[in-house]
């Protein structure tokens, strides 16, 4: 998500990146980080355009702040932050498919932005599971993954 956030002027980079790297890490999130990305979408306020930057920015921080809550049905938490991150994936595909940049021979796109991001969550799952006792290991080598694939992301973005 970072080089969509980055595109679209997100102006808490800063808190989403501390909490993805406290979350992923058994830390505890700090509670000024969520403050304010929780006043930073009370700012934009309710959307009905998920094609504007302001979209971006809202939804990534709830899904941030989501992941930080100490839910007592964390099963349902987890659905609606699949759900969250499954509709900001939606919405950048149907921007993709608006500007024809799937059709890019120069962005070599070979799936949505959503299958290329339900194809991580599954092996996310795969590697969790088959290492449950190193969760912390799998997440290092998962977010180094991710980021050896910033440079053709902030091209797509």
């Amino acid at each position: 998500m970072r080089p969509i956030l980055v595109v679209a002027g997100a102006p808490c980079l800063e808190e989403i990146d501390h909490i993805v790297a406290v979350c992923g890490m058994g830390e505890p999130s700090r509670g000024l980080e969520v403050a304010t990305l929780k006043k930073e979408r009370k700012r934009i306020g309710p959307l009905d355009d998920s094609a504007i930057p302001e979209y971006f920015q809202s939804t990534a921080a709830g899904i941030a702040v989501s992941v930080t809550s100490e839910a007592s049905v964390v099963e349902d938490e987890g659905k609606r932050i699949s759900s969250n991150i499954a509709n900001f994936w939606d919405s950048c595909d149907g921007i993709m498919h608006a500007g024809n940049g799937y059709a890019s021979p120069g962005l070599g796109i070979k799936t949505t932005l959503r299958g290329v991001e339900d194809m991580w969550q599954a092996d996310d799952v795969r590697l969790l599971s088959a290492s449950p006792r190193d969760s912390l290991g799998v997440f290092a080598v998962r977010l180094s993954e991710i980021c050896d694939k910033c440079p053709k992301r902030y091209q797509v973005a």
